[in-house]
């Protein structure tokens, strides 16, 4: 039964870490956009409601990758939960860094100047 479990554990994993990386791609591509619509229609000394319509539509959408960042922080988080839950507390599923922390423990963020 631990050996199943492991191993399903392994496969949620080896979806679950692609699938961040590749919502952080999709922000990086999504500024790249951005910044190449701001420097095209300056390029081309357009009006600056040139392309507006679709700018706005992009930060929109970037705004919701950001915020799906964050949902897949939390299922990050509930995922370990899980895991502890099942007995694998001894198991790594191959982070890079430690799990983001639980919101219960998290330090708060500090304005700085």
């Amino acid at each position: 039964m631990l050996n199943e479990r492991h191993e399903v554990a392994r496969m949620i994993a080896g979806e679950l870490l692609p699938a961040e990386k590749d919502i952080d791609t999709a922000i990086v591509r999504n500024a790249r956009l951005t910044i190449a619509v701001v420097e095209g229609r300056t390029k081309l000394r357009l009006p600056l409601t040139t392309g507006q319509e679709g700018l706005e539509l992009v930060s929109k959408a970037n705004a919701s990758l950001v915020e799906a960042r964050g949902l897949m922080a939390e299922a990050h988080i509930a995922f370990r939960a899980t895991q502890s839950e099942i007995g694998l507390d001894a198991f790594s599923y191959g982070d890079i860094v430690e799990c983001p922390p639980s919101k219960a423990n998290a330090t708060p963020l500090v304005r700085v100047a």
